[in-house]
């Protein structure tokens, strides 16, 4: 699928929203006939995840919706748009459910979700889930695009990582590569998902960010070595329970840290 600029625009606090689409061939813009709906919940626009030519928003998780309503547990939209340049391309929007595990206790204050690129299996690709509720990280694969079904690959407490600081204050996260990249205070880690570095944690480098979250935004989709005369970070732990502090050679981290 070739790269694109997406806007969203809606009117009047309204769920509908219209979708212009613009063309680098034709250099315009232009308004898609089916309209993108967001459901009841506001949705993170400034989270997308794109797989398979469609984009994906994961809703909020706060309690202000009434209970009987399809739209009380958070929920992802995904929004589809077929390749061509013609203005009357078809747009589909779907409403997935996250894991029935993810749904319960949502609401409390400490929960997190976010949705994430997770691979591809079987030439296709997949996203995944991460939730972070009462400082326990649980994070979930899609398994069945058509009936929401979902794969729990981890749980882990967050005093349960190896972590020096027992149990630090987690300000953000994402997925990178295989790996769940998280902030605390004043430094960023990763901890291994794949089988060759599941749960393993690593030290990546610390951070200056005194804010209260803090956000990963990716230029890269892969942590690459450093080129040819570039220096790299200082070398960061890997840990594992009742292991000894390892020195590994750091690759760059393709990710830019933002904060509010």
């Amino acid at each position: 699928m070739k790269k694109r600029l997406i806007l969203f625009d809606n009117e009047d606090w309204s769920s509908h929203f219209d979708c212009h689409v613009y063309s680098h061939k034709q250099g315009a813009w232009s308004l898609r006939k089916n309209r993108f709906f967001a459901g009841s919940r506001n949705l993170k626009f400034d989270m997308p995840v794109i797989c398979n030519g469609t984009i994906h928003f994961i809703s909020d998780c706060y309690s202000y919706l009434t209970k009987d309503g399809t739209y009380f547990r958070p929920y992802i939209m995904s929004y589809e748009i077929t390749n061509g340049d013609d203005e009357d391309e078809s747009v589909e929007t779907k409403f997935l459910r996250v894991s029935k595990e993810a749904r319960r206790g949502s609401h409390d204050d400490s929960s997190h979700m976010n949705i994430f690129k997770w691979g591809e299996v079987a030439g296709y690709q997949i996203i995944c889930l991460v939730r972070l509720r009462k400082r326990v990280f649980m994070v979930w694969i899609l398994t069945n695009y058509e009936s929401s079904s979902w794969r729990r690959i981890m749980k882990v407490r967050v005093k349960g990582m190896g972590l020096v600081k027992q149990n630090p204050v987690i300000k953000g996260f994402t997925v990178l590569n295989g790996d769940l990249v998280f902030a605390t205070k004043k430094k960023v880690y990763s901890y291994g998902l794949t089988s060759e570095k599941y749960m393993v944690l690593s030290e990546i480098c610390d951070h200056k960010c005194d804010s209260r979250f803090v956000h990963f935004v990716p230029y890269s989709d892969t942590l690459r070595p450093c080129g040819i005369g570039a220096k790299s970070l200082r070398p960061y732990l890997q840990l594992r329970k009742h292991d000894k502090p390892e020195k590994l050679e750091l690759d760059t981290l393709n990710y830019l840290i933002r904060f509010t």
